[in-house]
C-alpha cells in the first residue's frame, strides 16, 4: 500500500467511525506515521486541522440525518459525540449558521464537508531543494517532555517558550558542538506509530556523529541523551519566515514528492533543523518502496 493510499485508508477509517468514537491512534496507525506527524500534515494538506475535519463531517451528516428521518434532535445529537443537544445545538449553529430544529420547519440553507479524497498531485510549480543522505548513527543531548499525542500540536510551541524562559536554549549556544544535524533540534518521537497515548518531544542538539572525525561532547548535567540509527534521510531546505518556511515544506512533501518519490516514511522521527537568519532544515528519515 502506497502513501496516498494509506491516507486514504485513514479517511475511510474516520468515514466509519462517524458515529462512534474516533482513535487519533488507530488513525497515524494506518497511515504509517506518529499522531503528531499525521495532525500537523493533515492540517497542511487539507488547510484545516483533522479536529475540525471530523467535527463539520459529522455535522454534515447530522444536516442530512435532520432532512430525511424523523429521530429525535436529541438522538440524533448522542449519535455524534455530543453530550448533551444544547452542546449539539452551538456546534451545528457554529458550521451551519442555523438551529437544527428549523431545519425540519424552514427551507434553509446549510454547508457541507465532503468526504476528503487524496490524490498525487504534481505541480511543479514551486522546487524543493533537498538532498538524500545515508547519514550513520548519531547522538543528541537535550531536554525532553512526556506529551498526550491528541494534545501536542497546541503543547509543543509551550515547550519551546519554556526552554527559552527556562535558560536551555541559552546553556545550548554556550556549548554548541555544532554537528549535523545542525542548529537547534525538534524531535517528536515514540507514541508507538500510534499505538500509544503519549509521545516523547525532545529539544536538542548533535552532540555525537559516528565519524572517525568527530569528538564526542559529553551530555550538559540535567539533559539527556537520544541515539538514533544510520539510515536514509531525505534533507529539505526550509529557509524563510517560520512557520511558513516549514509548513510549505511539509505540504510539498506529503502532497508532491513523497507519493511520487519510490521512497516510503521510515520509523524514525523527523527532525527539524533551526538555525540563523530563517535557515531551517527538515530530516524526514525514509526507505525505498518495496513495490518499486
Amino acid at each position: 500500500m502506497d502513501w496516498v493510499d494509506k491516507l486514504n485508508e485513514s479517511i475511510n477509517y474516520i468515514e466509519e467511525n462517524l458515529t462512534g468514537d474516533i482513535s487519533y491512534e488507530a488513525i497515524s496507525k494506518i497511515a504509517g506515521c506518529s499522531v503528531y506527524n499525521f495532525q500537523r500534515m493533515f492540517s497542511y494538506i487539507a488547510d484545516k486541522p483533522l479536529s475540525e475535519y471530523i467535527r463539520n463531517r459529522r455535522l454534515t451528516m447530522a444536516a442530512f440525518d435532520l432532512l430525511n428521518n424523523s429521530d429525535r434532535i436529541i438522538d440524533i445529537s448522542l449519535k455524534y459525540g455530543y453530550e448533551s443537544q444544547d452542546a449539539f445545538t452551538r456546534a451545528f449553529k457554529n458550521f451551519h449558521e442555523v438551529l437544527p430544529s428549523k431545519v425540519r420547519s424552514e427551507t434553509v440553507q446549510l454547508k457541507s464537508c465532503p468526504k476528503l479524497s487524496f490524490q498525487i498531485k504534481i505541480k511543479g510549480e514551486n522546487h524543493m531543494n533537498y538532498k538524500i543522505e545515508q547519514w550513520p548513527a548519531f547522538k543528541v543531548m537535550g531536554i525532553s517532555q512526556k506529551v498526550k499525542t491528541e494534545e501536542a500540536f497546541e503543547v509543543i510551541p509551550d515547550i519551546w517558550g519554556n526552554a527559552w524562559k527556562d535558560g536551555i536554549m541559552k546553556r545550548f549556544l554556550d556549548n554548541f558542538p555544532g554537528y549535523r544535524p545542525s542548529g537547534f533540534l525538534g524531535i517528536a518521537q515514540g507514541g508507538g506509530w500510534g499505538e500509544s497515548e503519549y509521545m516523547e518531544y525532545i529539544i536538542a542538539v548533535t552532540n555525537h556523529v559516528d565519524t572517525s572525525s568527530c569528538e564526542y561532547v559529553p551530555v550538559l548535567e540535567g539533559m539527556k541523551e537520544f541515539s538514533y540509527p544510520a539510515g536514509t534521510w531525505a534533507i529539505f531546505e526550509a529557509n524563510g519566515e517560520l512557520p511558513n518556511a516549514i509548513q510549505e515544506v511539509y505540504k510539498q512533501f506529503y502532497t508532491e514528492w513523497l507519493p511520487s518519490s519510490g521512497y516510503e516514511l521510515a520509523n524514525l522521527p523527523v527532525i527539524e533543523c533551526y538555525m540563523q537568519e530563517n535557515q531551517q532544515e527538515v530530516w524526514i528519515s525514509i526507505v525505498k518502496n518495496n513495490k518499486n
